[in-house]
């Protein structure tokens, strides 16, 4: 007992419940993308194979017993979003009120429960495949606005970003571990046994999530009471019950607010060319079997969480030094996580059937699109940070609307031409999404609180301004004012 008293002392109940927000979000994600990788198992590509164009060599494949084409597949890829855009924004609303130990928690049992009996429906018919990919979908629609609701009951401002930052790349990590571990257990048991171990996982994680996550500090029965009094003393100026009315007029015409969410688009669709099609494009295209392919699509991802850290911290040294500002910082951002993968797709389509060549461009790629989160992704916090929830949810599924289009449009594109060439009108449809959603925000946007984040008097709050992905506790000081907007000056 005496050793349990210990380690309570030493370990913070807010730092277990990040690392299980982080755990959490890696295994919804494993949730999400097994079916990239398990379909190339699910489908009987008999009568579709055809010799790689690049070697003339027989493309080894994992045989399935499901003849979808190529269109049936980008439909059951795009499913899962159907259900995730439709609870975007009510999801952050019911996690306040329900608590997000129950809408957090609940949706990664139910998305567990989901996998399990995904293979049973499945050789009922590939219509309830859909069913269950947009009832998984509709479920992790909750899951970002219900971290939104309990850090706010749990992180005190001074920690928020660094909270934020850890338990968010869960999500990065997730698709790092989903791919190869999927691409083993295809190759060792069949695909059915992609979605029994994710499931598996998932209801581990929830056993484990019930025990040690509460929904505030107050109902932690093990928490130290020095932690109990540090959460009183530290968050009871920076949340209120009562809460402002939200102003949907302004913000539906707010231009500032436009333009963030058709970054949002951009974004989006281009993620979604690498994370869903990524696996196809690696061994239809390319030749490389199912496990070299799994490695090689999440190799990106592992990049591109390292360099997430590394450019955030580069990012708050520029601001805390006033070496530019936070528009700077935002403008920067976005030329980095759009343009360059911009660039870097077409590039891609001209690489052919050089192998090498492609898995290095597509790992930039990827790599460079960790600066969003110190881009476009904060444009809510710094045009309206009393509403920076609401708005965090609708800009995502204003982007997730992406995932539902995109990939049906590279499956009717594959239909037709599943070579190289195929491939690269996908890339320059991409590289065009990422360009001309990138460019208003880049002219447009002004860094500045608007004049409808305080409809109410009474609620007014200060901006919360979150910089990047790594916040140093060194930013509580005045010397970050520098990056503070005119409004909030004037």
């Amino acid at each position: 007992m005496a050793c349990l008293g210990s380690l309570r002392e030493r370990v913070p109940a807010r730092y277990v419940l990040c690392l299980m927000f982080f755990l959490g979000l890696m295994v919804t994600f494993l949730l999400r993308v097994n079916i990239n990788l398990a379909i190339v198992g699910m489908v009987n590509t008999t009568s579709l194979e055809q010799s790689n164009v690049s070697t003339q060599q027989a493309v080894p494949t994992v045989q399935g017993e499901f003849a979808w084409d190529e269109v049936e597949q980008s439909v059951i890829l795009s499913s899962f979003f159907w259900g995730y855009l439709l609870f975007q924004v009510p999801g952050g609303r019911v996690a306040e009120v329900v608590g997000a130990k129950r809408v957090f928690g609940g949706a990664v049992v139910i998305n567990g429960i989901l996998s399990l009996v995904l293979p049973f429906f499945t050789r009922i018919h590939w219509i309830l495949l859909l069913v269950i990919r947009a009832l998984q979908g509709l479920s992790q629609g909750v899951m970002f606005p219900a971290l939104s609701a309990s850090v706010i009951r749990w992180v005190p401002l001074s920690e928020r970003a660094r909270f934020m930052s850890f338990a968010v790349q869960g999500a990065s990590l997730g698709t790092v571990v989903a791919m190869p571990l999927c691409g083993l257990v295809l190759n060792t048991w069949g695909w059915e046994s992609v979605f029994y171990v994710s499931g598996v996982l998932a209801l581990i994680w929830a056993a484990a999530w019930s025990v040690l996550m509460f929904d505030t500090p107050d109902l932690h029965p093990r928490i130290s009471r020095e932690e109990r009094q540090y959460l009183k003393e530290n968050l009871k100026e920076q949340h209120s019950d009562k809460k402002p009315s939200m102003p949907w007029k302004s913000v539906l015409t707010s231009w500032q607010f436009t333009v963030g969410w058709i970054a949002a688009i951009g974004n989006d669709w281009g993620f979604h060319t690498f994370l869903t099609l990524g696996p196809k494009y690696l061994k239809g295209a390319l030749g490389f079997d199912v496990e070299q392919s799994s490695w090689l699509t999440s190799l990106p991802y592992l990049c591109q969480w390292i360099f997430a850290n590394l450019y955030g911290t580069v990012v708050d040294i520029l601001l805390k030094k006033n070496k530019m500002s936070l528009l700077g910082v935002r403008r920067m951002s976005i030329i980095i996580s759009h343009l360059f993968p911009a660039m870097s797709l077409l590039a891609l389509s001209l690489a052919g059937d050089n192998t090498t060549m492609a898995v290095a461009i597509m790992t930039i790629a990827v790599t460079t699109l960790g600066a969003y989160s110190s881009g476009y992704y904060q444009n809510p916090m710094d045009i309206a940070p009393n509403f920076a929830g609401s708005l965090t949810g609708l800009m995502n599924a204003m982007g997730s609307v992406t995932g539902v289009i995109s990939t049906p449009i590279a499956g009717a594109i594959l239909q037709k031409d599943n070579t190289t060439d195929g491939w690269s009108i996908i890339f320059w449809i991409s590289a065009t999404m990422y360009t001309v959603c990138s460019l208003p925000y880049i002219i447009c946007f002004k860094a500045e609180v608007q004049p409808w984040n305080d409809v109410d008097e009474d609620t007014k709050t200060a901006p919360v301004l979150v910089m990047s992905n790594v916040v140093s506790s060194e930013a509580e000081d005045g010397d970050v004012t520098q990056g503070l907007t005119k409004a909030e000056q004037g």
